[in-house]
């Protein structure tokens, strides 16, 4: 029976493992739910490394590269924007984070605004998130792959 559980433990080991390998675009939640070390994961400094608008690959602007996530332990967060600045007017925003819906929803409270984005996957160095952004007066699904470098 041991051998059983040994052998389910490595079976999830490697799905995990693949599921996170071949450039990062299928990430598995690593115990979500009541026993849930979602927050635990998330916290760090991440860099935002790809994007996909509605559901196709899309290259990061200059100024976009630059731009990190620092999401503390202690609920605090900053996005900072980076030396090259996509708008003359950006500024980076700081604020409180908090995690909902079985820790599949990630809320930032910030300087203007109040934005909840959906967790489509957590490994512990990647991180897959999905937004809707407001453009040109449409409305378009956006997802964000985060690379963790702290």
């Amino acid at each position: 029976m041991r051998s059983s559980h040994v052998y389910l433990y490595i079976l999830g080991i490697m799905v995990a493992l693949s599921a996170c390998g071949g450039g990062g675009e299928t990430l598995n939640f690593a115990s979500i739910g009541e026993t849930s070390n979602v927050r635990e994961v998330i916290t760090g400094k991440w860099k935002l490394t790809s994007k996909k608008i509605e559901g196709k690959k899309a290259a990061l602007k200059d100024c976009e590269q630059d731009n990190t996530l620092s999401i503390q332990g202690d609920g605090a967060y900053v996005a900072d924007n980076g030396v090259t600045q996509c708008e003359d007017t950006e500024t980076n925003d700081v604020g409180t984070w908090s995690l909902s819906d079985n820790d599949r929803e990630l809320t930032f409270t910030g300087n203007e605004t109040t934005k909840t984005i959906q967790l489509k996957g957590i490994s512990k160095t990647e991180l897959m998130v999905e937004t809707s952004v407001a453009k040109d007066g449409k409305t378009q699904t956006e997802i964000h792959i985060y690379t963790k470098i702290q």
